[in-house]
């Protein structure tokens, strides 16, 4: 595919694939406050794949179980409605790309980026007392689908882009100049096209320079501590780049807690991953 022909409208009709069903079904379950665990167990029945993915999660080291689960509604139980969430929005992103994208080099890099992000998202409004956790997880998950697409839609031309950004002034910037537009703006069409919230919507566009977000502009902040994180500890970089940022000088938690948060993450993080291998 010629490069040159790519437009954001053009990526989101030939390159966006739709949310698999089991992700609208099982959401709108656990976002009632009254339904069953028994309820959702039927309902993520109907998915095999995903079915055996939360069993897998029930009987990891994660929950410290001394028996195994072998129903899926004491799996789901065990689990949780959060973990519940994490793990279907998960498995709807990696069923909708499938393994020829994420399975690419490029492409596991970038998965795995996006889980650890949502995940430290999500324990970073939990260490701060705020609201939002299950939100803050599913931007973080999001927040580069722009990059999942363009890898879609044509594998060596995007991973040669990946490549050539360090040398080249960066992600952002080498994708301005070649193509017009950012992995952050097709993302937020991305977003649209699937029907998320106005504000999620927003942190995915700002999720580089959340100071421009007009919606979710605290959310787009951590989002960003989450991303500048993730980076970090991948490559070994200096903490204090993060330390010293303002964004992460106006969220007010200290910098032990934060550690603390990415140990959390990190033997999460591995337990997930192992169920999706």
């Amino acid at each position: 595919m010629d490069p040159h022909f790519f437009t954001i409208p053009y990526l989101i009709k030939t390159q966006l694939p739709p949310l698999p069903g089991t992700v609208m079904r099982v959401s709108a379950l656990l976002a009632d406050l009254n339904v069953s665990q028994n309820a959702i167990a039927d309902a993520i029945s109907l998915d095999p794949i995903l079915s055996s993915r939360i069993l897998r999660l029930a009987n990891s080291a994660v929950y410290g179980l001394h028996g195994t689960v072998t129903n899926l509604a004491d799996a789901v139980s065990t689990v949780g409605n959060n973990a519940i969430s994490e793990i279907l929005l998960i498995n709807g992103v990696s069923d909708a790309f499938g393994r020829k994208v994420l399975n690419s080099e490029a492409g596991k890099d970038i998965w795995f980026h996006l889980i650890a992000t949502g995940m430290t998202a999500s324990e970073l409004i939990r260490a701060a007392g705020m609201r939002g956790a299950d939100e803050a997880f599913g931007c973080g998950l999001l927040h580069d689908i722009g990059k999942l697409i363009m890898l879609r839609a044509d594998t060596p031309y995007y991973t040669n882009l990946m490549q050539r950004a360090d040398t080249e002034g960066g992600q952002v910037l080498i994708e301005k100049l070649e193509l017009g537009f950012d992995h952050a703006e097709l993302g937020a069409a991305a977003a649209i096209s699937w029907g998320l919230p106005h504000a999620v919507v927003h942190m995915i566009r700002h999720h580089h320079q959340p100071a421009k977000a007009t919606a979710g502009v605290a959310m787009a902040h951590v989002l960003k501590i989450a991303d500048t994180l993730v980076t970090l500890k991948a490559d070994d970089g200096d903490m204090n780049d993060l330390y010293r940022s303002d964004a992460f000088v106006n969220f007010g938690l200290e910098q032990a807690r934060v550690e603390e948060v990415w140990e959390k993450v990190s033997v999460k993080l591995n337990e997930v991953m192992g169920t999706f291998s």
